[in-house]
């Protein structure tokens, strides 16, 4: 009997570990994809012609630069840097999830019709407040953020009931001008609720707008042949409100499992690591697939890897020919 429980206990401790290590691959992959669709992405973006692409070439950049400064802070391990990484991490989230709220209004704004006088300049200079709304969340989310510089670790011991000794852990605090709650109620609603309040509407009213217009594109298709400016458009309204959905997976997935420590057990970090690379991946192929510029970028890559690949085997044959 202890034999059997002995093989019984070695093969779930074996189990765990291969779910570990299929996790710990799964997040490797991703960490690897999102890394490469993003500098592609920003690459190919400024690589553009000046003027060329305007405030939708920004907005890319900011999401593109704020995905990669997330995934390399997200699996960056620096104890003497702690507090640097943990600034880097939640500003390049924010800025991020700020970009992709800016790109649902920039679209929503061109195709929705409003009659508030407030609006309709809001629609007719709807680059130039992105811009520099843009730069203001990038100047707000360094204030916002500064406190974690200032973090100190205190040292606390703790009884060990299961060995009968003591463990020493670093408790990281604010200082005490920093009241912890109020910081919280900020940091909260500057990092999810305030986007997640913009993203929604907006990407609602694109839903609506989408479901009117596939249906009368359908129909003049059916009877003139359709316009293939305005099916591209309907393309990159699509894209856009799933990117928003994606944001909206991501922050679900992260909010679950932040119950889940609350209520049963810890928080796994690999989940963290795992959903924020996720968000990273699937934001920067749907930024890819939108953007007319960077499905040309790619698919001329592309084509000029199997141009390559076919000359090599073409050379081969040709040697073996000989």
């Amino acid at each position: 009997l202890i034999h059997k429980l002995r093989h019984l206990k070695d093969a779930a401790a074996s189990t765990m570990l291969g779910s570990a290590d299929v996790k710990l691959c799964a997040t490797f992959v991703l960490l690897v994809l999102g890394a490469l669709a993003n500098v592609f992405n920003l690459a190919a973006t400024l690589a553009q012609q000046p003027g060329g692409g305007g405030t939708v070439a920004v907005v890319i950049c900011f999401i593109s630069l704020g995905n990669v400064l997330l995934q390399i802070s997200t699996f960056l391990d620096l104890p003497f840097f702690f507090c640097l990484v943990l600034f880097v991490w939640l500003s390049s989230s924010s800025v991020s999830f700020w970009s992709v709220a800016g790109l649902s209004v920039l679209y929503c704004v061109k195709v929705v019709s409003f009659s508030s006088v407030v609006f309709r300049a809001l629609q007719r200079n709807s680059s130039v407040v992105l811009n520099v709304a843009l730069t203001v969340t990038l100047l707000i989310s360094c204030v916002v953020f500064a406190p974690f510089f200032y973090l100190h670790f205190q040292k606390e011991t703790l009884p060990n009931s299961t060995e009968g000794a003591s463990c020493v852990i670093r408790k990281p605090l604010f200082p005490a001008w920093v009241d912890v709650h109020v910081y919280v109620v900020v940091f909260i609603s500057y990092l999810v609720l305030v986007p997640l309040a913009i993203m929604l509407p907006t990407s609602l009213r694109l839903v609506v707008f989408l479901c009117r217009h596939t249906s009368s594109m359908q129909k003049k298709k059916q009877q003139h042949g359709g316009s293939n400016a305005a099916e591209s458009y309907l393309l990159v309204c699509r894209l856009t409100v799933a990117l928003v959905w994606v944001y909206f997976t991501t922050l679900l997935h992260i909010s679950l499992y932040y119950f889940h420590a609350i209520f049963v057990s810890g928080l796994s970090a690999d989940m963290l690591f795992l959903s924020l690379s996720f968000y990273c991946v699937a934001s920067a192929m749907l930024l890819t697939c939108s953007n007319k510029n960077l499905r040309e970028k790619l698919s001329l890559l592309l084509c000029k890897r199997k141009t390559k690949a076919r000359s090599v085997k073409d050379k081969e044959e040709v040697t073996a020919t000989i």
